[in-house]
């Protein structure tokens, strides 16, 4: 048993020494001086263009389309796109989560604001069966935490035959995990890295955090792409989001990994990339009426609602989460600290696995059971270890090898 990917995988939620033959992010074509003296208008036109390109690209006559609406930019940009090509009434769209969160809620408006035929799944009312589960993780290759995933099943028996377009990799090519504060060295990219990342935080549930070596770090000038962002891309992208959101078993279109787009994205000035400010700017240039609509992005107003509007809604927001009126933003997933106690097919399935885990006896540093109960019981919110501890024996049942 390698004890430092199991332990990358209590940590982080996914095993470091994955090898996506699928997913690779070329990152060898960047040129920060070609767009140097390029004015912001002209980035905009080019940025549109390529978008467009990719979109036209993937498209295919005579298909039904399938696109994850949630209330982000991504999967908006893409839906957008698609439009420019077909008819609302023949893209399938849906959206799964919890109410009252702007994922969900904004997903699900956008949907019937743009009147695409679409389909909500509330993750209140989704029972999780050791089986489906069990199954997810096959189609996972056995890699990252469970339980985040829309009901795959129904979507299976509900879509099939579509073409499904993802966003991956739209916001973090466009800037998100871009920070005003870079790590120096690999050294200390690798620490930000796994601080940043942690999945558990509850508690600790690793022996060990020297799993280091198992970052990759295949790495190109840090000028042109800083070292955070680049062990970004080529572990926590490529191991663990790609292994989520690009499931096996669909036929998946994935437009934001179109070359010239990926080179064009990281070759302007960071300047344009800090705060994704480029990249909204061309979503709002080449799609107006899509992005007129509310977003997540900025708390529930459209994307171009002045920095003060979005304050004022964020602090509006934080207030009706603390007195229980919203969830707040979410990402798609339960309240998994109440719904591990409340939602019985929950609490049977996690309690199951982790009883069967302990009696593996391959975490034998710590109490895996007391902190079920613990948590059971209202000593601590321990979710977050539940998880990653029950998706561990699934993935074991489904035959993973440690």
């Amino acid at each position: 048993m390698d004890i430092a990917n199991l332990n990358s995988f209590l940590t982080l939620g996914y095993f470091l020494d994955y090898k996506n033959k699928d997913i690779k992010i070329d990152v060898s074509h960047i040129d920060k001086e070609k767009y140097k003296d390029i004015s912001e208008q002209e980035l905009i036109e080019i940025g549109s263009k390529l978008w467009r390109e990719s979109i036209s690209n993937n498209f295919q006559v005579n298909s039904k389309h399938l696109v994850p609406i949630s209330g982000g930019l991504d999967s908006r940009a893409t839906l957008a796109g698609l439009l420019e090509h077909t008819e609302a009434k023949n893209i399938h769209t849906y959206t799964f989560g919890t109410p009252n969160t702007l994922d969900y809620d904004v997903g699900n408006y956008i949907a019937k604001k743009l009147g695409t035929n679409h389909t909500s799944f509330d993750l209140t009312k989704y029972a999780y069966k050791q089986e489906e589960l069990e199954n997810i993780s096959k189609r996972i290759p056995h890699q990252a935490v469970l339980f985040h995933h829309w009901p795959v099943w129904e979507l299976d028996a509900l879509f099939k035959g579509c073409i499904q377009w993802s966003g991956f990799m739209g916001d973090p090519l466009a800037g998100s995990h871009l920070s005003s504060s870079q790590s120096h060295n690999l050294e200390e990219a690798k620490t930000n890295f796994i601080k940043k990342n942690k999945y558990v935080k509850s508690i600790k549930l690793s022996n060990n955090d020297d799993f280091s070596s198992l970052i990759n770090n295949d790495l190109i000038d840090k000028d042109k792409l800083t070292l955070d962002e680049q062990l970004d891309f080529q572990n926590r992208q490529t191991k663990y989001i790609s292994s989520i959101v690009l499931m096996k078993g669909y036929d998946l279109k994935t437009p934001f990994l179109y070359q010239p787009y990926i080179d064009f994205m990281l070759s302007v000035d960071n300047k344009h990339r800090i705060n994704q400010n480029l990249y909204k700017k061309i979503l709002l240039n080449a799609f107006p009426k899509e992005f007129s609509y509310k977003t997540k992005t900025n708390f529930g107003l459209p994307l171009g609602a002045s920095n003060n509007a979005v304050f004022i809604n964020r602090v509006k927001n934080k207030i009706l989460r603390m007195i229980g009126l919203s969830k707040g933003i979410g990402i798609n997933n339960l309240d998994f600290n109440e719904k591990i106690r409340t939602k019985k097919d929950l609490r049977d399935v996690i309690s199951m696995n982790i009883l069967d885990l302990k009696r593996r006896d391959i975490i034998d540093w710590i109490d895996i059971e007391k902190i079920l109960n613990d948590h059971l019981s209202n000593k601590g919110n321990f979710a977050d270890a539940l998880i990653v501890l029950a998706s561990l024996e699934i993935h074991l049942k489904a035959g993973k090898v440690l």
